[in-house]
């Protein structure tokens, strides 16, 4: 709640808007009700009621995990792949053991 509250207070001060905590909200509302639907419907699922909501949340919740990868992805793109964005790739030979005995 806190962070949200911060970024309101940023967003009317520099008059710009980063989606990205909103969505993380979304996907962590939208986890938690998954949770307690499935909790709830332990005992006696039914697909009538419980089944649809389900697959309705699962279906946000895709989304909504789509859009936090995007938005980070064409927000921040050194911060995803920092080693293609320097224009380098890790040496194959740090990551080797050494063999013994050869």
């Amino acid at each position: 709640m806190a962070e949200l509250l911060h970024t309101v207070r940023l967003t009317i001060r520099n008059q710009t808007l980063d989606a990205e905590p909103f969505l993380v909200v979304g996907l962590i509302a939208g986890i938690r009700r998954a949770l307690i639907v499935t909790a709830e419907a332990e005992k006696s699922f039914r697909w009538n009621v419980e089944g649809i909501e389900l697959l309705i949340l699962a279906g946000l919740i895709l989304v909504m995990a789509t859009a936090v990868y995007v938005w980070r992805r064409s927000t921040r793109p050194g911060d995803c792949f920092p080693l293609q964005e320097a224009g380098r790739s890790p040496s194959p030979t740090s990551s080797r053991t050494p063999v013994r005995g050869s």
